[in-house]
């Protein structure tokens, strides 16, 4: 089921905001406030209109003057999120159309599943001053429904205290920007001061316990006579959450008078057998941003960035003999075969990986004029992704005992996965007079997607419980490469009627070639009114890594461990359950909106948005391992997965933000931003493969359901006292109905868990101590909100130990408490 805003519903909305906005109008004029869209000043409080590199080839605009929406939230904004593990958990509390899952099991625990406008992580573009992040070396193996399979960046390797500024541009741009721009684009412009810098220090607490610190710092230097280096590190450490119960098996063990059970935790949550929520998080990133004037007409540039995480994630619960059903198999074979005797049968164990991010970009270029009027920027970049696994605490049944008779190893190294991304880029633009400007380029790219087997006791016989290791047959090394050339004609037709259109074409090695295009228009109705539209086409290509990933995991199925063998989508068996080769993905996107501005003050924007996707690739639910194929996996792998293009899906919605302010005397503003997002997914079209439709009803439901249909998110910055040295910050985050990923919706006993609306409120007194410190007391999450728990009557995993929705994009963490100190120097 789909939950869907009515047309009365709608327009009460929409009345409201007008009924805001002609108020404002009176009483609120000419008063600056910061929202999206603009910047803050952080000395004087003042606003002036941002200016964004984003969607424009021939100079930029204010993000008013696009002719699609484009937010931008400045870094001081940015940075209102404490005791966040990375910037994604500044960009969901920003950003209503953006949506973040918390960490799942498996590799998925230490990237998180992204989405915007409900669509996919590999469906939005990310640019770094403007240039294409590479992809991580993950691929979302175990991601909820909406992001199964994907292969997308991970932002979290940016430091937040290298941004200037983050540009989210709301609209289909493949055919400007590439592959991948279905959603839209997100670009982190980094610091350029060539002067100056900042330290800060923050520590945060969460309401059960846990701590989270941070230490980060900025400084920019002059580079000989007209050039800047700007420096940019933060280290981070959070401790893993801990928001379950006690295993139901675990506790019967404990009742029998086992000792021991829960106490190999990695955590401080000991007697727990298993840790939900969160997991352990420590990380050190690096960025580097600077350029040299050569002339007054060409500049070199370079930018790079070097960023080290580890992060320890904990397994299911593997039960001992607890009388309540029999002992986990693994610890049963070490009794039936080698006749074990020793502590696991009175303590059950649960494994926990420890995986160890390494991120690493260089890229460098020159930019200029050359000519009369045309201008240049040709770059080479490089971009490598890493995650190198163990599975610690775990048990091979087939390697039998050691010498003390305890299983003979416990910890394995499963593997590492890598991810390296050469791109070299040439752009070009020429104004072919004063109101038509034509930008042309071309890009090559190559990607080379690296598996590196794990040790071979890691994978001999199953390998360890829960995670076997990437066997030599599953490792090794495929690359694609693509080359595109485009051009993009921007036109003012006259003072009021703007239009753009682009045009791409690109050439892939591993399914051929596509052409997109786009056509947006901007229409200044008045000084104060503008409409604005956009059609294009865009695509997202295979890669790599989806084409040829094999891996075995152990899932919870049917209230069961069992294996499962994810197989490339061209091996014999999974092309006997519906699978074949993949193709791109192919998307059409229709937006409109206007842009309405009160005097200086207030600002309101709406715009409706389609997105129809054809082909998504997709990692199709698990399916019965077939029988009797050349190539399977052993028979024990009881489930196959693959990835496929047998799906059609369209995202529909609307956004709107509303900016306003006032003065409550001559000491006292308020700023105000009211930004929210409705969107609709839909599965519009399933094809069968091989007389076999691999995608199931159920996942269907979850791809539709999974994420909250109505987001808003509701900011006041008020500032007081003598230069405004105080400000106080208030934050409501609104995330509407939606279901949990378990289970089935239509089942007729214990369906899955409609989840309720839940609003978390963030909270923040700032207060400049001088010139250069600057303090803040904050709290997130602060009314301590969770979403509800499930039940006996919904499908669960309470006798897991797990009581909540663990795939829902409302995080479960609870409230927590920081004190941050930023000196500028």
């Amino acid at each position: 089921m789909v939950y869907q805003i009515s047309l009365k519903e709608l327009t009460i909305l929409i009345s409201l905001m007008g009924f805001v906005l002609t108020q404002s109008s009176v009483s609120l004029a000419n008063q600056p406030g910061p929202g999206i869209g603009t910047k803050q000043n952080d000395n004087t409080k003042e606003i002036v209109e941002e200016v964004v590199i984003l969607g424009s080839r021939a100079k930029a605009r204010s993000s008013s003057d696009s002719p699609v929406p484009i937010d931008v939230i400045g870094a001081e904004d940015f940075s209102r999120t404490a005791n966040a593990t990375d910037i994604t958990d500044n960009l969901r509390t920003q950003i209503p159309s953006y949506s973040a899952t918390p960490w799942l099991g498996n590799a998925g625990g230490f990237v998180r599943a992204t989405s915007l406008r409900g669509l996919s992580p590999d469906q939005t573009l990310v640019l770094v001053n403007g240039k294409r992040r590479h992809r991580s070396a993950l691929i979302q193996v175990g991601a909820p429904s909406f992001g199964k399979g994907a292969h997308a960046p991970d932002v979290g390797m940016i430091p937040s205290v290298a941004l200037k500024r983050v540009e989210v541009l709301r609209d289909e741009a493949a055919a400007q920007y590439g592959s991948d721009a279905i959603a839209g684009v997100i670009n982190f412009v980094t610091n350029d001061d060539a002067e100056g810098g900042s330290l800060e220090i923050q520590y945060g607490q969460y309401y059960e316990g846990e701590q989270s610190v941070k230490v980060a710092a900025n400084a920019g230097f002059s580079l000989f006579a007209d050039g800047f280096i700007n420096l940019s590190v933060e280290h981070t450490d959070n401790e893993a959450l801990s928001r379950g119960f006690q295993n139901e098996d675990a506790q019967a063990a404990i009742d029998k008078g086992s000792i021991g059970v829960g106490q190999d935790s990695p955590f401080d949550d000991a007697p727990l057998a298993q840790t939900l929520g969160r997991p352990q998080a420590k990380a050190t990133r690096f960025f580097l941003n600077s350029g040299i004037s050569l002339s007054e007409n060409a500049a070199l540039y370079l930018q790079g960035n070097y960023a080290k995480t580890d992060g320890v994630f904990r397994f299911f619960y593997r039960d001992s003999d607890s009388g309540n059903r029999p002992s986990h198999s693994t610890i049963q074979g070490l009794v039936d075969n080698f006749g074990y005797t020793g502590s696991l049968l009175q303590t059950g164990y649960a494994p926990h990986f420890i995986g160890a991010g390494r991120d690493f970009s260089l890229l460098t270029g020159a930019r200029g004029l050359f000519g009369a009027v045309s201008s240049y920027d040709i770059s080479v970049g490089f971009g490598q992704n890493e995650l190198s696994l163990d599975l610690n605490n775990t048990v091979n049944a087939s390697l039998g005992l050691g010498p003390d008779g305890e299983p003979a190893q416990r910890d394995f190294f499963t593997g590492a996965d890598r991810q390296e991304e050469l791109t070299l880029t040439a752009d070009f633009s020429t104004p072919l007079s004063g109101t038509i400007n034509l930008a042309y380029g071309a890009e090559w790219r190559e990607e080379t997607y690296t598996r590196k087997a794990g040790e071979p006791n890691s994978y001999l016989g199953g390998g360890g419980s829960g995670f076997g290791g990437t066997t030599p047959a599953s490792a090794g090394e495929w690359v694609t490469d693509n080359v595109a050339v485009y051009v993009d004609l921007e036109h003012d037709i006259n003072s009021s009627l703007f239009v753009q259109y682009a045009f791409r074409y690109e050439d892939f090695s591993s399914f051929g070639d596509t052409s997109n295009g786009k056509l947006a228009m901007r229409w200044s109705v008045s000084d104060n009114f503008i409409i604005r539209a956009a059609a294009s086409s865009g695509f997202h290509s295979p890669t790599s890594g989806q084409a040829n990933l094999q891996s075995f995991t152990t899932e919870l199925i049917n209230d069961s461990l069992v294996t499962v063998g994810l197989l490339p989508s061209t091996s014999p068996v999974a092309i006997t359950a519906g699978g074949g080769p993949l193709t791109e993905e192919k998307s059409l996107n229709y937006s409109m909106g206007f842009v309405a501005n009160t005097g200086e003050k207030t600002s309101l924007t709406i715009d409706l948005y389609q997105i129809d996707i054809d082909d998504k690739i997709f990692r199709v639910n698990e399916i019965p391992h077939p029988d009797n194929i050349p190539g399977a996996p052993p028979q024990e792998h009881s489930f196959i997965s693959f990835y496929t293009n047998a799906l059609d899906v369209q995202s529909k919605g609307i956004d709107l933000v509303l900016t306003s302010g006032f003065d409550w005397g001559e000491r006292i503003s308020t700023n105000i931003t009211f930004a929210y997002n409705y969107t609709k997914i839909g599965v519009t079209g399933r094809r069968a493969v091989s007389g076999i439709i691999p995608v199931s009803d159920d996942e269907v439901d979850d791809i539709e359901d999974t994420l909250p249909s109505h987001r808003f998110v509701l900011t006041s910055n008020t500032y007081f006292g003598d230069n405004s040295k105080w400000n106080v910050m208030l934050r409501a985050n609104y995330h509407g109905r939606h279901v949990d990923a378990r289970g089935s919706q239509n089942a007729p006993v214990r369906p899955s868990l409609r989840i309720d609306p839940v609003i978390y409120v963030d909270m923040e007194l700032g207060y400049d101590f001088s010139e250069k410190l600057h303090l803040v007391l904050g709290g997130s999450n602060v009314f301590d909100s969770f979403v509800n728990e499930t039940n006996e009557n919904t499908f669960n995993f309470l006798r897991w130990g797990i009581q909540y929705p663990h795939a829902t994009a409302a995080n479960y963490e609870g409230g927590s408490w920081y004190f941050k100190a930023k000196y500028k120097f």
